[in-house]
């Protein structure tokens, strides 16, 4: 019996422990985002990490604006917190061609 109330026990405290968001990274470079689609819960932070050197650096940029780095030099980071669900297209501003999306659910 005591161990059927202990385990009920941690179910409850499990039960109304706060959830903690999650975060990803995504590796920026040369005309590259690894991964380039990542899917995410609401409340998550998405960490982009710049892996090539690059004159001024590699700027992150929403397509809608919502959100844009700094110049990242290489092996810096720069993170960013997706609250509300939706499609996020951005893309390495130096880079045009290099494009992703942050779906958040």
């Amino acid at each position: 019996m005591h161990r059927f109330l202990t385990a009920l026990g941690t179910i409850a405290l499990l039960a109304t422990a706060p959830a903690f968001a999650e975060s990803a990274v995504v590796k920026v470079g040369h005309n590259r985002l690894e991964p380039a689609e990542l899917t995410v819960e609401a409340g998550s932070t998405v960490i982009f990490r710049n892996e090539d050197a690059m004159p001024g650096g590699h700027t992150i940029v929403a397509e809608d604006g919502s959100f844009e780095s700094p110049g990242l030099a290489k092996d810096e980071e720069w993170s960013h917190t997706f609250d509300a669900p939706g499609a996020y297209p951005y893309a390495i501003k130096q880079h045009p061609s290099a494009k992703g999306t942050i779906t958040v659910k």
